[in-house]
């Protein structure tokens, strides 16, 4: 195995370790023993625990921002908010550790509090390029067009992410009918926002 192949394989690993266990209770031993390496040469590749974290959050988080970047050609408020609804719960279906170490509770270290604080902010800076997408908005109180947007991706991802945490406790709900239930959700409030009279299809 190659250094980079087994950096790879850490990390795979470490996101498991993290997600179950909590930052806290987990240590590098446990996570040196689940990829099979010894304690020191997990070491050779971070220099400790927060260093882990802190790069394994990073990657995740440019993982699901990638996964959130909005499709290649022009569509309609509702096709876009489905689009992208599908798209954040097929991530989390392929990367459900990461899900729970990016929106769970942020670790007391400080150094890896300022990494998981910095990936909330680049999710909901993502998700407030979408809702830039909607040519405007009838809001009920006078707003500059960038703070809206970033009101209603703060709701929009604490949204999908309670839908997530409840789905992960009834996995026996296929993706596609949590999709559904989503945009059902934020369709109706968003609908009433948009300035045109489109209609669900």
């Amino acid at each position: 195995m190659s250094k980079a192949q087994r950096r790879e394989r850490i990390l795979a690993v470490a996101a498991e370790v993290f997600a179950t266990t909590g930052y806290a209770a987990a240590g590098m031993r446990e996570v040196a023993d689940a990829a099979g390496i010894s304690t020191p040469v997990l070491y050779d590749h971070f220099a400790s625990k927060a260093d882990l974290y802190a790069t394994l959050m990073r990657l995740q988080v440019d993982s699901l921002v990638d996964d959130w970047s909005a499709p290649p050609e022009p569509v309609g408020t509702y096709e876009l908010l489905l689009d992208r609804v599908t798209a954040v719960y097929s991530w989390i279906e392929r990367n459900r550790a990461a899900w729970r170490m990016i929106f769970g509770e942020p670790p007391g270290d400080e150094a890896v509090a300022r990494a998981y604080h910095h990936g909330q902010q680049r999710a909901t800076a993502q998700l407030a390029s979408l809702f830039r997408l909607v040519p405007r908005l009838n809001l009920s109180v006078d707003l500059d067009r960038d703070r809206a947007d970033e009101v209603l991706a703060e709701a929009a991802k604490s949204a999908l992410n309670a839908i997530a945490t409840w789905w992960w406790r009834n996995q026996d709900i296929p993706r596609e009918h949590v999709v559904a239930l989503t945009a059902d959700l934020l369709w109706r409030g968003l609908r009433e926002l948009t300035d045109n009279e489109e209609e669900r299809t």
